[in-house]
C-alpha cells in the first residue's frame, strides 16, 4: 500500500497560503513620504514602512494610490532626517484599520530589485 501524497492531502485553501515571494520582507516601522512621480507641485503624503524587501515595500498611507501608479517614496531614519528615495510601482491598495484608524496598506514592487547592500542600508 502506498503512502498518501502530502500535498494532495492539503485541502484546497491550504495551497493559495504558500509563501511565493522571492526576497525576505522584513517588518518595519520607518517613517516615508509618497508622492506621484511626475508631479513636482504635489505636497508628499506621510506615510508608515509595514514592510520592506529587496524587491518592494508594504506602506500605510491616508491616502490612497491606484494599482499601477509609479510613487517616489522618501525613507526617513529614526530623527525623520530623509535617508532615501526609491521609485516604486504600486501592484495593490487595500483598505485597512490600525489602532482603529481607517487607512490604505498599499503594496510596491521596485522597478529593479535593491542591491544587497542598499537593503542593508534600509534595515
Amino acid at each position: 500500500m502506498s503512502e498518501p501524497d502530502p500535498i494532495s492531502a492539503l485541502p484546497p485553501s491550504a495551497s493559495l497560503s504558500i509563501e511565493r515571494r522571492t526576497y525576505v520582507r522584513l517588518a518595519s516601522d520607518r517613517a516615508a513620504t509618497c508622492s506621484a512621480a511626475g508631479r513636482l507641485r504635489e505636497v508628499g503624503w506621510p506615510a508608515r514602512v509595514k514592510d520592506i524587501s529587496r524587491a518592494g515595500i508594504g506602506l500605510l498611507l491616508q491616502h490612497c494610490f491606484r494599482p499601477g501608479t509609479t510613487l517616489n517614496v522618501e525613507l526617513r531614519e529614526s530623527t525623520s532626517k530623509a535617508q532615501r528615495t526609491v521609485v516604486a510601482r504600486v501592484v495593490h491598495a487595500t483598505a485597512v484599520l490600525v489602532d482603529g484608524s481607517p487607512c490604505w496598506l498599499v503594496g510596491c514592487c521596485f522597478d529593479c530589485p535593491l542591491r544587497e547592500e542598499e537593503f542593508a542600508a534600509l534595515r
